[in-house]
């Protein structure tokens, strides 16, 4: 072998060595993207998660709150009723405006 073949080979080697570590490099930035991106969306999902849940709770309150909302209609309409019945028993006149509230 001559000294040319010799450096050729050695360079080669070289490039070799070198084209491995920057594969090994690429491979190390890939693989922290990767937990990055699956620690960032593990936080998302817990994000939605949790959104989901106060979401439900605020639903079931906003329930509560519309069947209320139709019981006290109903108990100021039964009053007004009664005042109604009192007015005309007694020859009374008494205005009571009953809000219109819809569930």
């Amino acid at each position: 072998m001559d000294e040319t073949n010799m450096k050729r080979r050695a360079l080669n080697r070289e490039y070799a060595r070198q084209s491995r570590l920057r594969k090994h490099k690429r491979l190390e930035d890939l693989t922290n993207e990767v937990n990055m991106l699956q620690s960032a969306n593990k936080k998302l999902v817990e994000s939605i998660k949790a959104k989901e849940e106060a979401y439900a709770e605020t639903e079931v309150d906003n329930n509560i709150l519309r069947a209320q909302t139709v019981e006290l209609t109903d108990r100021l309409r039964f009053l007004h009723s009664i005042i109604q019945v009192a007015e005309k028993a007694k020859g009374l006149s008494v205005n009571v405006k009953i809000p219109n509230l819809k569930p």
